[in-house]
């Protein structure tokens, strides 16, 4: 049993047949939330490897770029104009390609912060998602150890700091004396159960 449910129960506050229904929906709840969590790190595993295939061929093909313009100047120096020709009609096709991998590679880079903010939203009950999903997207970069606001604030942290000085975003989570941790101004990470015991204590 839940340990703040079994907690109720064994003071007095609760009976036996309220604490397992309320225990039973808890676990149902946190279920939930394990298996849109497992769902989260897949397609983030999944968009990672993209990301990394998309980046190696982008820089694969600039390489050949390069080296097809040191063998446009060669030929044209030993002046063969049909090679040059040739080899322009290449660079022209890689370039394109080049350009194309780029857009790959940003919008790649926008499923991959996307991903990571849905992720850490699902952890706050806030009152627009969708509104402040689209507010953050502009503002985070991606790194090469994660999705961050900048080099030094991770995607957590400059959430966190965020809802400390915006708690208002935050759906409330029981009036005073509920028992609901409002203090915490309803982005514990115990916001569930604070939610469900501030239910029952009404």
């Amino acid at each position: 049993m839940f340990k703040k449910v079994k907690e109720l129960l064994d003071n007095g506050s609760i009976s036996e047949e309220i604490a397992k229904g309320l225990d039973a929906e808890i676990q149902t709840e946190l279920t939930t939330l394990r298996e849109e969590s497992k769902s989260h790190r897949l397609k983030f595993e999944e968009l990672q490897t993209t990301f990394n295939e998309v980046s190696e061929s982008k820089k694969s093909l600039e390489a050949q770029v390069t080296g097809l313009d040191e063998k446009i100047l060669k030929a044209k120096e030993d002046g063969k104009k049909e090679l040059v020709k040739d080899l322009e009609k290449e660079k022209l096709e890689k370039s394109e390609l080049v350009e194309k991998f780029n857009k790959m590679e940003s919008n790649n880079k926008s499923l991959k912060i996307e991903n990571a903010l849905a992720k850490e939203l699902s952890k706050y009950d806030v009152v627009d998602a969708e509104l402040l999903s689209e507010s953050f997207q502009h503002k985070l970069n991606v790194f090469d150890d994660g999705i961050k606001f900048n080099e030094t604030t991770t995607l957590e942290d400059g959430m966190k700091q965020y809802f400390e000085k915006k708690p208002h975003l935050l759906k409330a989570q029981g009036g005073n004396g509920s028992g609901s941790g409002n203090e915490n101004n309803g982005y514990s990470p115990d916001s569930l159960t604070a939610q469900k015991l501030a239910k029952l204590n009404k």
